[in-house]
């Protein structure tokens, strides 16, 4: 998130993360990144040491679920995997107020401008990767009723700033969303569990990190086993020739399309005061409800 958070401190962030996984951090800072997750740089001696992130509880992320992904990453055994790790009692998650906590050591490096060529490996080994038995199964996150939902959502007051704008944008493109979760629960039917491997979720060039000469995935809250289009859906978006099933990439598309439609038009019916994070609500769900399918670029 680009703004911290109202209802914790940084005082309190550096009280957690001393108490359960590094007794010698001396400071944090709020770092303005990604969405949805807050972060802090976690400094020792003076210089940055951790990297610590605390994840709202979301249906899709709660802290069980959020436990058994940092878990089954550090599990796997992978030279590109950068692993969060154990609090002082040996859990990697920890509950603060109402999100979960995860601490990782600090990784001096950059972000690829682009999508890195040896993705493709890297998601052929995690793939082929006995899966971790805390690892768990992939579950269709989007409510089979999503339209009935947002209709009811669009009967509430929508009274911040962007909300007339965001909801304007949601009554314009209800049938579609109707359209759309027709096909994903076609396609959900479609999955087959014996096929399941061990997946990263989100392998795009966001969660691409250069440093120490090398290549590594970052950000491992969405692990799951899953078909494997569910990685390789980013592949396909990025014009890559991959084995692949186009109707469970499409499945893919549609599963991150409409949950991220009903998260933003949740967080713009909602409370706000325009800032930062909000506009970027607002920039997600127009993206979501405009862009062309994968097929279509």
């Amino acid at each position: 998130m680009l703004e911290p958070p109202d209802d914790l401190t940084d005082a309190e962030v550096l009280e957690a993360v001393r108490r359960h996984w590094a007794p010698e951090a001396d400071a944090v800072e709020h770092l303005p990144v990604g969405w949805g997750a807050h972060h802090w740089r976690v400094d020792a001696a003076g210089e940055p040491a951790y990297f610590a992130t605390l994840d709202p509880d979301l249906p899709r992320h709660t802290r069980a679920t959020l436990e058994a992904a940092y878990a089954s990453a550090a599990a796997l055994g992978l030279d590109f995997v950068w692993p969060s790790l154990p609090t002082l009692d040996g859990d990697v998650t920890l509950p603060v107020g109402a999100r979960t906590a995860s601490v990782a050591r600090w990784l001096p490096g950059e972000r690829p401008e682009t999508s890195v060529a040896e993705l493709p490996g890297m998601l052929a080994e995690l793939h082929a990767t006995p899966p971790p038995r805390t690892a768990r199964a992939w579950a269709s996150e989007v409510d089979a009723d999503l339209p009935g939902r947002l209709r009811a959502l669009l009967q509430q007051p929508w009274e911040g700033p962007l909300g007339p704008a965001a909801r304007e944008l949601v009554v314009d493109h209800l049938t579609q969303v109707g359209a759309w979760s027709r096909e994903h629960a076609r396609l959900v039917a479609l999955a087959d569990p014996a096929t399941y491997v061990v997946t990263h979720g989100e392998p795009g060039v966001h969660n691409q990190w250069l440093a120490r000469g090398r290549t590594w995935l970052l950000d491992w809250e969405s692990l799951l086993l899953a078909p494997r289009e569910r990685d390789l859906a980013t592949l396909v978006h990025e014009g890559r020739a991959v084995d692949h099933d186009p109707e469970m990439v499409r499945l893919f598309d549609l599963e991150w399309r409409l949950s991220e439609v009903w998260s933003f038009a949740r967080w713009m019916q909602g409370p706000h005061l325009g800032g930062a994070d909000d506009h970027t609500a607002l920039g997600g769900l127009t993206y979501e409800l405009t862009r062309p399918h994968f097929d279509e670029h």
